[in-house]
């Protein structure tokens, strides 16, 4: 009877290690395993804008990384949250991705239901990369500087019309804090994206536009639009002429953003760091840094938790402002 119980007890053991054996094996198989089919990343506002030139910068680097395509699907809509809500509500097995502004944390701040909770439901891959943000006008206003813009605003009744590629963004913000700061009136014009805010700048339908660097380097070295003010701390080394936040006497005020990576926030753990693995391995490759820098992006590595304290970090800095201009998402 003993030897029947030691047996059967033996018997449970390696039945517990095979099985304990079996799940260790199953982790590396699925990660492993992934991804066996393309890969949509999704982008939330229209093409040929500041977010758009980013994801074609690394789509094919990517693609090379993980073995399959990855498609670009544009997703625009209330200010980015469209698509940053396909995003979150995804199946959580990677195979949907989302490239979001590290302003998305403050939506949650300008709206009671987005549909998703930017800091709960999604899970940041990794950072790729951050851009000033930068004020222009047509090529033929009578602007000629960031002083002309405030004076032409304070002078006409109603101010004047600024354009931005959403509400809640980087520009957006910034063009409501330069009001604030210089005391000029000021009515922003969202749109869905930077690129038909730039074509309605150029169709004169407004005076100005603030907006990311990246999404109109072509049009400023084109001379299509004049730059009248970055607002970074620091001048930035392609536009060395064009004045920054500190030259006007705004000392302290960055309207910089970054850009990051994310998924689903259920999404397996092996699947996330197998995406980050494979975005860290672009940022690196020498023609993607050298396409990012020509558009004036800086093309930003980090960690998973670096690449989430880029989101916190950045809804920290606006909260105050939001909240004490009483912005709201329509």
């Amino acid at each position: 009877m003993s030897n029947h119980l030691n047996r059967r007890a033996a018997f449970q053991r390696l039945s517990t290690m095979a099985v304990a054996l079996g799940a260790a094996r199953v982790l590396p198989a699925r990660a492993q395993a992934y991804p066996s089919r393309a890969i949509t990343l999704v982008v939330p506002y229209t093409p040929g804008g500041t977010t758009d030139n980013i994801v074609r910068a690394i789509q094919n680097k990517l693609s090379e990384q993980l073995g399959q395509p990855v498609i670009i699907e544009n997703r625009p809509g209330a200010s980015g949250n469209v698509g940053n809500r396909s995003v979150a509500r995804a199946a959580p097995d990677g195979y949907t991705i989302g490239i979001m502004p590290t302003t998305v944390g403050t939506f949650t701040l300008m709206a009671q239901n987005l549909g998703y909770d930017p800091m709960e439901d999604l899970t940041y891959i990794g950072g790729v990369a951050e851009t000033p943000s930068i004020i222009i006008v047509r090529k033929d206003s009578p602007v000629r500087s960031f002083a002309d813009l405030v004076a032409m605003a304070r002078t006409r009744s109603g101010g004047i019309n600024v354009g931005s590629g959403g509400v809640g963004g980087a520009g957006h913000l910034v063009i409501l804090t330069l009001g604030k700061l210089n005391n000029f009136p000021v009515t922003h014009v969202a749109y869905k994206g930077t690129a038909p805010a730039v074509n309605d700048l150029l169709g004169g339908n407004i005076d100005a536009a603030s907006m990311a660097i990246g999404g109109v380097k072509g049009q400023v070295d084109g001379g299509v639009v004049r730059p009248v003010l970055v607002a970074s701390v620091k001048r930035n080394p392609l536009l060395r002429d064009v004045p920054v936040m500190e030259d006007m006497g705004m000392k302290g005020v960055n309207g910089g953003v970054g850009y990051v990576l994310a998924v689903s926030s259920k999404t397996p753990r092996e699947i996330v760091e197998r995406l980050h693995g494979a975005l860290d391995r672009v940022l690196q490759d020498k023609e993607v840094v050298e396409r990012m820098q020509s558009l004036s992006f800086v093309p930003t590595r980090t960690t998973l938790p670096e690449a989430r304290k880029m989101v916190e970090e950045q809804t920290t800095t606006w909260a105050p402002i939001i909240k004490d201009l009483g912005l709201k998402l329509e």
